[in-house]
């Protein structure tokens, strides 16, 4: 890994700490009562985990942590998408915006599986 904070430069972890700030920015200051506020809650957890594990494995010191932790880390992007799907589905808030969530959850997965990939190249060129 390289320098201190490099974890910050990857496409994966911006657009992870985007999506949060995006989500958070969306529900805040909305009513949310009862179930819908868990499910809100179990999406902004699931989103916020995205990025937290990329840098958590990042500051991780043997490589095997850092791909289990992008491994983590696209499991929360999947959990994401399940939110998302269960929250679109109850048509109470405009499905536009979180289709578009949506896209960029997709995005996210798709770095993320590419890192897990040429860490899997690297791990078994050594």
């Amino acid at each position: 890994m390289e320098t201190a904070y490099s974890y910050k430069k990857s496409a994966a972890y911006q657009k992870s700490k985007q999506l949060t700030l995006d989500v958070v920015s969306f529900f805040k200051g909305k009513e949310l009562r009862g179930i819908l506020k868990y499910l809100v809650n179990q999406l902004v957890r699931a989103i916020s985990s995205e990025g937290a594990n990329l840098a958590e494995g990042y500051g991780r010191y043997y490589s095997q942590d850092y791909r289990r932790f992008i491994s983590i880390s696209r499991g929360s992007a999947f959990e994401v998408d399940y939110w998302l799907e269960i929250i679109i589905e109850l048509n109470l808030f405009p499905r536009k915006r979180l289709d578009e969530f949506s896209e960029q959850n997709l995005e996210i997965i798709k770095l993320l599986t590419t890192m897990m990939k040429r860490l899997e190249v690297k791990k078994s060129k050594t």
